[in-house]
C-alpha cells in the first residue's frame, strides 16, 4: 500500500513492518495535526495543542513512523491526581494501516518508558457512538490481563450543553508493566 509516496509493507499476520516508536518533539506537531485530520472519529485539536503535547507531554506521548512518515500517534499523560494512571487522550492511526495492531503498539510503547514505570492503571473516555474504541480498550484490557470498568464521566447535557455525545470513562487495571 502507498501513502504520499511511502510504501507500507504488511507481514502475513497483518502487522506492519519496520515501524519506529519514538518520543515526539515540537517538529512533529504539524504532522500529528495532519494525521488527526485523517481520522474523522477524533476531535481535531488546535495545532498549538499538538505543539504542547509534543513538547510538554512528550514523555508519555508516542509517535509511530514508517520510513520517516508519521503513521500513528498516542496522546497520553499521567493524571496529576492519580500519578499511577496513564490517561489516553487520543490514538490516531493512518486510515490505510488501521487494524494492524498499531494502536496497541503505541500504548505498549508508552508503558515501557521510564516515565510510566509506576503506571498501574489506564483510563480513557469513549462515546457509545464509537463502539470501535470500546472494543479496542476491552481487547487491550484482556491482553493485559486486567479488569475494565465503565462509567459515565462527561454528560452530554451537563458538561457539553448538548453539543457532543456523553463520554464514558473506561478504567483498566491494575496492570503490571516494566520499563
Amino acid at each position: 500500500m502507498v501513502h504520499n509516496g511511502q510504501r507500507f509493507s504488511l507481514r502475513s499476520d497483518g502487522q506492519l513492518e519496520r515501524l519506529t516508536f519514538r518520543r515526539p518533539t515540537k517538529i512533529h506537531a504539524a504532522d500529528v495535526w495532519e494525521l488527526i485530520a485523517k481520522c474523522p472519529q477524533l476531535d481535531r485539536n488546535s495545532l498549538y495543542c499538538e505543539l504542547l503535547l509534543c513538547s510538554d507531554f512528550a514523555d508519555t506521548c508516542v509517535l509511530a513512523e514508517r520510513a520517516g512518515a508519521v503513521v500513528g500517534w498516542l496522546s497520553a499523560y499521567r493524571r496529576p491526581s492519580e500519578p499511577a494512571t496513564l490517561f489516553v487522550w487520543q490514538i490516531a492511526v493512518h486510515p490505510e494501516i488501521r487494524n494492524t495492531g498499531l494502536g496497541k503498539g503505541l500504548i505498549m510503547s508508552a508503558l515501557k518508558r521510564r516515565s510510566c514505570q509506576h503506571v498501574t492503571h489506564i483510563k480513557a473516555t469513549v462515546t457509545l457512538s464509537n463502539p470501535t474504541s470500546g472494543l479496542f480498550f476491552a481487547a487491550l484490557a484482556r491482553d493485559l490481563g486486567a479488569p475494565i470498568q465503565q462509567a459515565l464521566w462527561f454528560d452530554r447535557q451537563a458538561h457539553f450543553k448538548g453539543r457532543y455525545d456523553s463520554e464514558y470513562l473506561l478504567a483498566i487495571g491494575p496492570i503490571e508493566c516494566s520499563p
